[in-house]
C-alpha cells in the first residue's frame, strides 16, 4: 500500500530502535542509465556537630568537585541542524569499534546533522579524515550518504557488490545503511529483482540477522534525475517494495520491514561535472536501493 508521501509498508513496524552511546559517528552500483520511466558540579557535605560527655566534636566538611567535561559546539553550515557533542577519553579497549573509528581511544566527535531524506537524519563525523575515499569521478552532494563511514572491521559484504554505512541519529539511535546499485538489482526500467541479485541480498540478510536481529528495516528506492519526477517516484517505490519482498523471502520477519520511494529528490552524487558535462558515474551512483536498519 502506498501513501501520499511515497511510503509503502509490508506490515506495521515494531518498535525496537537500537540505543547507542552518545557521540558516535559512524558502503555500490553497476552500469546503465535507466531511471527515467548527538557545567561543573560541586558537592559539599554539610558540617555536623556531634556532642558527647567528653567533648563536642565537629566533623570536617568534605568537598569534592567533579572535573567539568569539555563540550564542543560546532555549527555546520552545509547541514540542516546544529548539534553538540562531547569528546570523552575512554580506557583503551572499552569502546565499541563503531564509536572509535580512528582508534584513538576517544569517542568520535560528530558535527551538525545531515538530512538523508525520507525522514532519516543523521549526525556526521567532524573529522573529514574519517570520510571514505570516493570512486573516480564521483563528487558527493552536500551531506551525502557517501560521506558516512563504513565499518572498517566488518567483512559481511566483502564478496558481493554492496556496501554498508554506519551513523547515529540526533536522538542517539545507531543505524546501518546497506546500499546496492539499482543497476545490480534490476533491468532497465524494471522493478523485478534479477536472480543474480540474490547473493548480495542474502549477504545483507545474514549481516542484519547477526548484528541487528530485531531492529526495524526501511527499504528506500532512489533514482537519478533522468525522466519525469513522477515516473522516477513511481519506479523508486516499486523497486523498494520489490527488495522488501526479497528480504522477507530470505527470512526476515515482514512485520519488521517497510519501504518507500525517494525518487530523484535525494541524490548522493552530483550529476553534472565541474566542466558542465553530464556525469554518468554520478547518475549511476544515484540509482540505488538503501536498506536502513535501526
Amino acid at each position: 500500500m502506498s501513501t501520499s508521501n511515497g511510503h509503502r509498508r509490508i506490515s506495521p513496524w515494531r518498535p525496537g530502535a537500537l540505543a547507542v552511546a552518545a557521540s558516535i559517528a559512524l558502503g555500490a552500483c553497476g552500469g546503465g542509465g535507466d531511471d527515467s520511466v548527538a557545567g561543573p558540579s560541586s558537592a559539599s557535605a554539610t558540617p555536623s556537630t556531634v556532642e558527647t560527655t567528653a567533648a563536642p566534636t565537629t566533623a570536617v566538611p568534605a568537598d569534592t568537585t567533579a572535573t567539568p567535561a569539555t563540550v564542543t559546539v560546532t555549527t555546520v553550515t552545509s547541514t540542516t541542524v546544529t548539534s553538540t557533542t562531547a569528546a570523552s577519553t575512554v580506557e583503551a579497549g572499552a569502546l565499541d569499534p563503531l564509536d572509535d573509528l580512528d582508534e584513538d581511544g576517544t569517542l568520535d566527535e560528530r558535527c551538525g546533522s545531515a538530512d538523508l531524506g525520507g525522514g532519516l537524519v543523521v549526525t556526521p563525523l567532524c573529522d573529514p579524515a574519517l570520510q571514505p575515499a570516493q570512486e573516480d569521478g564521483v563528487i558527493p552532494t552536500v551531506g551525502s550518504l557517501l560521506l558516512l563511514p563504513s565499518p572498517p572491521r566488518w567483512d559481511d559484504l566483502a564478496e558481493v557488490d554492496a556496501t554498508v554505512k554506519v551513523a547515529i541519529t540526533p536522538d542517539g539511535r545507531r543505524v546501518a545503511i546497506y546500499v546496492l546499485g539499482s543497476d545490480t538489482l534490476f533491468d532497465s526500467g524494471s522493478a523485478t529483482v534479477r536472480s543474480t541479485a540474490r547473493p548480495p541480498l542474502a549477504a545483507i540478510v545474514a549481516s542484519i540477522a547477526s548484528r541487528f536481529p530485531s531492529a526495524p528495516i526501511d527499504v528506500r528506492g532512489a533514482a537519478d534525475s533522468v525522466g519525469s519526477p513522477a515516473d522516477n517516484q513511481t519506479l523508486s517505490e516499486r523497486r523498494a517494495a520489490a527488495v522488501a519482498g526479497e528480504l522477507a523471502a530470505l527470512g526476515i520477519d515482514p512485520a519488521r520491514i517497510g519501504s518507500q520511494g525517494l525518487g530523484a529528490a535525494v541524490p548522493v552524487a552530483q550529476e553534472i561535472g565541474p566542466d558542465g558535462s553530464v556525469s554518468e558515474i554520478g547518475r549511476q551512483v544515484n540509482r540505488r536501493v538503501e536498506i536502513v536498519v535501526g
